[in-house]
């Protein structure tokens, strides 16, 4: 994956930040889904779809500290449907290529934070996430 641009298809999924080793795997799961991402110069656009009715629409931008480059994107709920009015921030790191890694598939992992209240769900509940490049 090149750095400057990461534009494509990936597979989405995150997990609430639970301290119990215990708690079952699938009682985890905070989202899932596909996101599809352009990105031109750095600005990021692009939609996550969560299935049955449930997408969001994606703004951001990628930036570089040390040798590291990162994301930061919102993603914003579509007026009229099931999203109208969800807000979630991402920030990722877009994970470096180790030199001996075998058949490494490109990944981006970070946090995701619920930004607004909507129905039952409050704001401020955070997430890890990590989302592979499927093409």
């Amino acid at each position: 994956m090149n750095k400057k641009n990461i534009s494509g298809i990936y597979l989405y999924r995150s997990l609430i930040n639970n301290k119990v080793l215990q708690t079952e795997f699938n009682e985890l799961e905070f989202g899932r889904g596909i996101m599809t991402i352009s990105d031109a110069d750095g600005t990021i656009k692009g939609t996550f779809n969560m299935g049955e009715g449930y997408e969001m629409t994606l703004k951001g931008t990628i930036f570089s500290e040390d040798k590291n480059s990162f994301l930061r994107m919102t993603g914003n709920g579509i007026p009229g449907t099931a999203t109208d009015k969800w807000v979630y921030d991402y920030v990722g790191l877009i994970d470096p290529i180790w030199p001996n890694a075998v058949a490494q598939t490109p990944t981006i992992t970070g946090s995701v934070i619920r930004s607004v209240d909507h129905g039952s769900s409050k704001a401020g509940v955070t997430a890890t996430f990590y989302m592979v490049l499927t093409t």
